[in-house]
């Protein structure tokens, strides 16, 4: 949640079956049957044994972010680049109406701020299902973490060296529906917008669409290391795959996991969700080819194409209604493999909180 987090609670979106047959007013039986499977689909009715909807209108937070990011770029001969910003401190406010739930949070420990650097990475939840969007401009402040030229470990020589002309682009929608919505919720370990009060479990499905792409000066990174390792001639990369200046690779995917909230003691909760993603690419770049037509993609399928990548929460929450506190992480990762090139990219956030919720809904 490092700038927007929204959330949406059940009571604010159910259609009551009276509602429903209202809108479609004399529509066939069968019509109100489907519409009601729809509304149905999107929308949730717990067992308030499982969970308990939240009782409040308003709610104000503080939370603390740590943001986590490893990329790696890899050829075919054992030449490998790794490259990390330094962690980034943020902290800041957030306030929410019902199902509405916006704040903005700082860095506290850098001062310097790169407009070129833009961040968004934030999930909406819903009883029934989840959807992340990513949407990150980065280059500015990384350094290099570790490199491998053939059986040579030349990690001591640049390790700590900032890089410029690093440009990563990465664009990702991804959505996934919790089937067993009436006593699982992945809100109260993740959104504490209402609360857990029994273990329970659930299979989660998704879908989702990436795009990513890195440019890559290696002119001007051979030229930092002229400038900054003793003995340079030993770190400079010779000929590969690796030294493109632009790649671009998108996939679509299919994810299949599970989640499981554990209330391990009274206002307690533990909770995981771990989701894996088959996905598909296709890429696009100097090195490996021009932009992918529909009719291409078909005739380029290759099962050579497909990768896995995963996003895994985790969190710990105490929650009495009123007041609440805790801790989550979230993680997502990404790979593109080629013959000679592949590229993994790490990234998350540790996420501390506290928060207040205030106003009372009237009972109906």
């Amino acid at each position: 949640m490092c700038t927007t987090t929204v959330c949406a609670q059940e009571d604010s979106i159910r259609i009551s079956p009276d509602t429903a047959a209202l809108t479609v007013g004399s529509k066939p039986k069968g019509f109100k049957k489907f519409m009601k499977s729809v509304v149905g689909f999107f929308t949730a009715d717990p067992d308030t044994n499982y969970i308990e909807a939240q009782k409040y209108n308003w709610t104000v937070m503080a939370q603390s972010t740590m943001t986590q990011d490893y990329f790696k770029l890899e050829d075919g001969e054992e030449y490998n680049v790794s490259f990390a910003p330094k962690h980034k401190i943020k902290f800041g406010p957030f306030f929410g109406w019902r199902w509405l739930f916006l704040g903005y949070t700082f860095n506290i420990n850098t001062i310097n701020l790169s407009s070129k650097n833009f961040d968004i990475n934030t999930t909406i939840y819903t009883p029934a299902f989840g959807v992340d969007l990513i949407w990150r401009k980065l280059g500015d402040g990384y350094e290099v973490k570790g490199m491998q030229l053939g059986d040579f470990d030349a990690t001591e020589g640049v390790k700590g060296m900032e890089v410029d002309g690093l440009s990563i682009n990465i664009l990702s929608i991804n959505a996934y529906y919790i089937l067993n919505k009436r006593h699982y919720s992945h809100q109260a370990a993740f959104n504490q917008t209402n609360r857990q009060l029994r273990n329970a479990g659930s299979w989660i499905l998704g879908v989702g669409y990436n795009n990513c792409r890195v440019n890559m000066d290696w002119d001007n990174f051979k030229a930092q290391i002229r400038d900054y390792a003793e003995n340079a001639g030993r770190y400079q990369l010779l000929d590969s795959t690796l030294l493109f200046k632009s790649l671009g690779y998108k996939s679509l995917q299919l994810s299949f996991g599970y989640g499981y909230n554990w209330v391990f003691a009274k206002n307690w909760l533990a909770g995981i969700q771990a989701v894996g993603s088959l996905s598909y690419m296709w890429s696009s770049g100097e090195e490996y080819g021009k932009r992918t037509s529909i009719k291409s993609l078909i005739n380029d399928f290759s099962f050579s194409k497909f990768t896995f990548d995963g996003t895994l929460r985790a969190g710990v929450v105490w929650n009495n209604s009123k007041w609440f506190a805790g801790a989550s992480a979230i993680y997502h990762t990404y790979h593109y493999h080629q013959t000679n090139l592949q590229a993994d990219n790490i990234f998350g956030q540790i996420n501390v909180y506290v928060g207040y919720n205030f106003w009372r809904k009237k009972k109906k």
